[in-house]
């Protein structure tokens, strides 16, 4: 039982974060307290304060006003990225798993080629070709460029699935090979590809904020939790919450999903049920 409470806890604790998140994130302009690009030079590098609760920055700007945008920011790439790759590789899995055979080794033989850079690298070098990054273009650069991992599981999910019985009646009776795909077996891989895509969100989400960090994320004044841990890295001995706050809430939103993703697993997971 102490398992299973364990499990449950790790689903519980992880969903409510990320909609604490996201909802933090969609209501930005009723939670800041100020706006994220307000400058007050009165008002620059103040420690955390009742008027400023996470401090100023050295433009005076609020940094929780900041840090509640940037999650937009943070999040809507996380989400965005990981839907296309999604997409892409639950049809390249798809695909290969089902077809097999020369279809089969051509896409996974690129899915190869793909996985043999690792993404983080990859997306930066495709980040550092355009000469102005936006939010956009990081997005569709993440999603494009993380899509063969779960290509690899997707197929081999299907390549598990295809040769049920209830597949197999089904074609029995007529069924055709895309009815096959999209009525019996991609439904039946939605458990696992579920927890992809969830721990697929915080990959994205750090891969953001150092691309950010490195200057070919949201380029400034954009409040992105990378490029405020960039502009504060001078002032971390002397006034450290300029980039504390940002990099607890990296920490807070990469716990959050992987948590969730982890919980998703044990819930969804017939394997594990067995051992609750």
């Amino acid at each position: 039982m102490s398992r299973a409470r364990s499990r449950s806890y790790n689903l519980r604790f992880g969903l409510a974060l990320a909609v604490i998140l996201i909802v933090s994130a969609l209501g930005a302009d009723i939670l800041a307290p100020h706006g994220p690009y307000a400058v007050d030079i009165s008002s620059v590098m103040e420690p955390p304060s009742r008027a400023h609760p996470f401090g100023t920055d050295y433009l005076g700007r609020d940094i929780l006003s900041r840090v509640i945008y940037g999650g937009r920011i943070s999040l809507s790439i996380g989400i965005l990225a990981v839907l296309i790759s999604g997409l892409v590789g639950t049809a390249v899995g798809a695909l290969a798993g089902y077809a097999g055979g020369w279809v089969d080794e051509i896409l996974m033989r690129f899915t190869d080629i793909v996985l043999a850079f690792p993404t983080a690298l990859l997306a930066l070098a495709v980040m550092a070709v355009f000469e102005n990054p936006t939010v956009t273009k990081i997005f569709l650069v993440l999603g494009l460029v993380g899509w063969a991992g779960i290509a690899r599981l997707v197929r081999a999910e299907v390549m598990a699935i295809k040769s049920r019985d209830y597949v197999t009646a089904a074609r029995s009776i007529g069924v055709g090979p895309l009815g096959i795909v999209l009525r019996h077996v991609l439904p039946n891989t939605l458990g696992t590809l579920c927890v992809a895509l969830t721990l697929g969100v915080a990959g994205n989400i750090l891969t953001e904020a150092w691309l950010s960090f490195l200057g070919l994320g949201a380029q400034p004044p954009v409040p992105s939790w990378g490029s405020m841990i960039t502009e504060g890295q001078f002032f971390l001995t002397t006034r450290p919450w300029v980039c504390a706050f940002p990099g607890l809430a990296i920490l807070v939103t990469v716990l959050g999903f992987n948590m969730l993703g982890d919980g998703l697993r044990d819930v969804l997971d017939p394997r594990l049920q067995h051992r609750i």
